[in-house]
């Protein structure tokens, strides 16, 4: 009986040792304003001492930035922090120096920026009565205001930056950490026929949702995603820009125009044979030495640019010297996209025709790093490392991505001979204008 008694006393020990613990941990446990000066602290004397990428005069207003925010963080929502540390990340005035905030809750609503404005393309079941509905308003602000509030939050050029705030613009999280908008809502104005209507909108998780990088990808209509409607509604009689976008890498020869056509976008990790494509494609290039080439590299926003290297050497040497290269570029060519643009126009000298949008980047930026993480949030920070320069081709030790010693050209500049971009009508026609009118060029 008094080993009974005395193991029971033992086991009430225990428990009682094992709430003063937990109890002990419950009050030793961080707050969230304690969790945030940490990050605040960590983004300042780790990562901003660290990365390479920022002008003397931006870090000292980062600095200001992040010790307003410690001062106000009892006031401040988590949105608001989190754009603002996007703000001082945006000042290495750098497109690959970035935090990534498709990972912020939006509505189910997908937009893109045509010529003539900005026009849904994609929806939710629910709300597929607003396909084609040309936007006008966010919570009564014109979009074009919106758009330039949201800029100095985003990182790149402007270029690049419209590109990507076409993603960000659906997201009330982001929005309002801003001041635009509700936390989980929004009001949009927009235009669907005749009417103007004024039509609230909620946060919604959607499978598929896309990394910015590939959002372009929302103008095919993909039938295998599940929950969602398109515009374009099936994906038959697509031009060609669209019609293998889902393949990454996709050549045709068009022998009726005597066109060779090779297109590359940013989903090109999903072509196995990347490589043979280009060696199949060039073989037969060889055997009709009197067709146009067009490199079509509108939506090739980044990747390994070490795999299309001989897109841009042999094709100038292979065909007759009368014809041209015509290279398709746009405001998503960004990172291997416009290093691959500027190699082509290099290589092709007096051949080359460049036609469609100015690019996302300048040819002299910042790329190739790593990822920082804050330790409490997890907010992942983007940074560069090393310098490339497509423009003049210089060449520093020790800060020049070193591949470029053996690949890098000057370039100059990827100024477009013809602009042209796609509007709301040629992408429901199911037209391209701008292949239309390379066709016309050639003929």
């Amino acid at each position: 009986m008094k080993k009974l008694q005395l193991i029971f006393v033992l086991i009430v020990l225990v428990i009682v040792a094992c709430t003063e613990t937990r109890t002990e941990k419950n009050h030793t446990e961080k707050t969230r304003k304690q969790k945030w000066v940490e990050d605040l602290s960590y983004f300042e004397y780790e990562y901003l001492t660290e990365s390479k990428t920022f002008p003397e005069d931006s870090i000292s207003s980062c600095k200001k930035v992040l010790a307003d925010l410690k001062t106000g963080l009892d006031t401040l929502t988590d949105n608001q922090i989190i754009v603002q540390l996007s703000r001082c990340v945006a000042m290495a005035n750098n497109g690959h120096t970035t935090i990534h905030l498709s990972w912020m809750d939006k509505i189910p609503l997908r937009f893109y920026w045509f010529k003539d404005g900005l026009y849904i393309i994609k929806t939710d079941s629910s709300s597929s009565n607003y396909l084609g509905a040309k936007i006008l308003k966010i919570n009564s602000i014109a979009i074009e205001d919106v758009q330039k509030k949201l800029s100095p939050y985003l990182s790149g050029i402007d270029n690049w930056k419209k590109y990507t705030a076409t993603n960000y613009l659906s997201s009330p999280e982001i929005l309002n950490g801003i001041g635009l908008t509700e936390r989980d809502s929004m009001k949009i104005t927009l235009v669907i026929g005749k009417d103007t209507l004024e039509v609230p909108f909620g946060t919604k998780e959607m499978e598929n949702s896309k990394y910015e990088y590939e959002t372009w990808s929302d103008l095919y209509p993909d039938s295998t995603e599940m929950g969602w409607r398109h515009m374009l509604g099936t994906n038959e009689n697509l031009p060609l820009y669209l019609k293998h976008m889902k393949d990454g890498v996709f050549y045709k020869f068009l022998d009726a125009e005597k066109i060779a056509y090779f297109s590359i976008n940013a989903l090109w990790y999903r072509c196995p044979d990347f490589e043979d494509k280009i060696k199949t494609f060039i073989d037969e290039l060889k055997t009709k030495t009197a067709y146009t080439v067009v490199f079509d590299l509108r939506y090739y926003t980044g990747g390994n640019y070490l795999i299309p290297l001989k897109l841009a050497t042999k094709p100038p040497k292979i065909i007759d010297d009368d014809k041209k290269i015509y290279l398709i570029t746009s405001r998503m060519t960004f990172s291997a996209g416009l290093v691959t643009a500027a190699r082509i126009k290099h290589f092709a000298e007096n051949k080359i025709v460049v036609v469609g949008e100015e690019v996302g980047d300048h040819l002299k930026f910042w790329a190739e790093g790593d990822y920082y993480k804050l330790p409490n949030s997890e907010i992942e920070i983007q940074d560069s490392e090393s310098k490339h320069d497509w423009q003049d081709n210089t060449f520093e030790i020790g800060t020049t991505f070193w591949i470029n010693a053996f690949y890098g050209v000057g370039a100059k500049d990827l100024h477009v001979d013809e602009p042209i971009r796609l509007s709301f009508r040629d992408y429901t026609d199911r037209k391209d204008p701008i292949l239309e009118w390379i066709i016309s060029d050639v003929e």
